[in-house]
């Protein structure tokens, strides 16, 4: 068995790998189900509910920057129940169906995101202090587990408020949810002695308040990575919003003569990660061993092709739409081969991205700096609702998707070009390898 197998990997991350799996299911269920969900129950138009997608995605990631301040000075534990906990009372506030009610559940449940998603990344990323040569490869797959439950969530979910009724959709997702609760106290039972070890590593770090030259110059190469994103993401946001009405209203969604719920559609760009997500990590291991694995600012500058190659799709299948027209009958292959360019995208940003902030960032500001990628997250998210709402206003949906296409080519190319001076200033080796598994060392 090689080094760079999955037994060599923690065995916390598949306990945590499930954990998030539950909270992703019930959290971008509800988000990536939102606007057919307002234009379907409430009746609101386009532009309202893409809007409204909009502020919650945007709200979201924003969140986890005072949830990261929070964790980083607190725990990396409470965090974890208080946010699942949280979350789930916003699925079942969601799921009374009340209007009144409906701002203030989106708020609740971005709160519980908020609050969870920078400390469980945190307890990921110490979990491989010592394997660094396996990091990539696992946050791949972590992030796999992740869209697993989005994948889940996207096919029942949809299907469910088909079958019977938006509010038993969102009660299931509250459910699953608190299922999650399950591996998550398992994960503190029988990793107790790496838990308590991570917390005396942060304890340790409190001591160390000033900033070395090395970090200053990693938390430049942090901050420009997460601004490049937010075009990525921008366009990312696309995919549950002006993409969603893509496949409502001009998409020809029968196969073999069977009528299929666009959540289905939709959530094969989940299932597109799922199944990238193993191929990658053993591809990463194997160039890593013979020292051709790409630099992240490299695989940053992929990402953004692919998710141009995405929209040039979309532009090709929508060149014959009439700017007037309301509906279409658009073949469904070319909305899933945009998802899956889109997912190749994500797979060589998201998990990248992810693991490079928790190994650059200060120690002590570890979750801070998680909670900034998603800030950048959350302003991508804002935009991007607002640019689907000029998905009517544009003179066709050709001119709509040729958006994305110039604003992710371009910095795909300049970030290939100065990937080598972003390397460099990265000072690109792990942080020291450091053993904190016996307490009392």
């Amino acid at each position: 068995m090689s080094k760079t197998s999955l037994s060599k990997h923690p065995r916390e991350l598949w306990i945590l790998g499930l954990t998030e799996l539950c909270e992703r299911f019930a959290f971008w269920g509800v988000g990536f189900m939102l606007v057919l969900y307002l234009i379907e129950h409430y009746d609101y138009p386009n532009d309202k509910a893409t809007h409204i997608y909009g502020i919650f995605s945007g709200c979201a990631a924003f969140l986890p920057l005072l949830g990261g301040w929070i964790a980083d000075r607190w725990n990396y534990q409470a965090p974890l129940f208080v946010g699942a906990l949280v979350n789930a009372l916003g699925c079942f506030l969601l799921a009374t169906g009340s209007e009144h009610l409906l701002y203030f559940s989106l708020v609740i449940i971005a709160c519980g995101y908020g609050i969870f998603t920078p400390s469980i990344l945190t307890v990921l990323g110490y979990t491989y202090r010592n394997k660094p040569e396996l990091r990539e490869a696992g946050f791949s797959i972590y992030y796999a587990s992740i869209n697993v439950g989005v994948f889940l969530a996207l096919a029942s979910l949809g299907t469910i408020a088909k079958l019977s009724s938006w509010n038993v959709a969102f009660v299931v997702a509250g459910i699953v949810q608190l299922i999650g609760l399950v591996p998550l106290t398992v994960y503190l039972i029988k990793h107790k002695e790496t838990y308590r070890a991570l917390k005396t590593h942060q304890k340790a770090q409190k001591g160390h308040p000033k900033l070395e030259p090395k970090e200053i110059n990693r938390i430049w190469v942090i901050f420009i990575f997460c601004v490049v994103s937010i075009l990525f993401w921008a366009a990312y946001n696309q995919a549950f919003s002006s993409m969603a009405i893509f496949a409502h209203d001009f998409m020809h969604k029968q196969i073999g003569g069977i009528s299929i719920p666009e959540g289905v559609f939709m959530s094969s760009e989940s299932l597109f990660l799922i199944i990238l997500a193993p191929i990658l990590a053993v591809f990463y291991a194997k160039l890593q061993k013979i020292g051709k694995d790409p630099s992240p600012a490299k695989k940053t500058a992929l990402s953004l092709f692919f998710i141009a190659a995405c929209f040039f799709v979309m532009m090709i299948g929508s060149a014959y739409i009439p700017a007037s027209a309301k509906t279409a009958d658009v073949s469904w292959g070319y909305l899933v081969g945009a998802y899956f360019l889109m997912a190749v995208g994500e797979m060589l940003l998201a998990p990248i991205g992810l693991s490079m902030v928790s190994r650059l960032a200060p120690p002590r500001y570890t979750a801070l700096a998680i909670g900034f990628w998603y800030v950048c997250v959350g302003i991508a998210f804002y935009n991007g609702g607002m640019l689907a709402g000029l998905m009517d206003k544009m003179g066709g949906l050709f001119n709509f998707f040729s958006i994305f296409v110039i604003m992710t080519i371009i910095p795909s190319i300049l970030m290939f070009l100065f990937s080598k001076k972003l390397t460099k200033l990265a000072h690109d080796n792990p942080h020291p390898i450091q053993d904190f598994t016996n307490v009392e060392k």
